[in-house]
């Protein structure tokens, strides 16, 4: 495991069914982030890995603010760090 990574989550990404490719293509584009599952529905599991919880909280508005994505929901959170 790369030292600098402290934040290790996972999260659902709701999308427009239609936006589907261009969404998870858009995805893949993000540093630390790796497409687990997809479902034609338009939901996509995401396993992130970021080196704080601000990188985490920014990656995930980012994501919110990409064109057909409904939502996002953080479904778990690991930090590295903690003692």
């Amino acid at each position: 495991m790369d030292e600098n990574i402290g934040v290790i989550s996972s999260m659902i990404v709701q999308a427009r069914p239609e936006k589907l490719e261009t969404i998870t293509t858009e995805l893949k584009a993000f540093p630390g982030i790796e497409i687990s599952a997809r479902d034609p529905s338009g939901k996509i599991i995401v396993v992130l890995e970021a080196e704080n919880d601000r990188q985490l909280a920014d990656t995930m508005n980012d994501i919110g603010n990409i064109a057909g994505v409904l939502g996002v929901n953080l479904v778990y959170h690991h930090n590295e760090h903690a003692n």
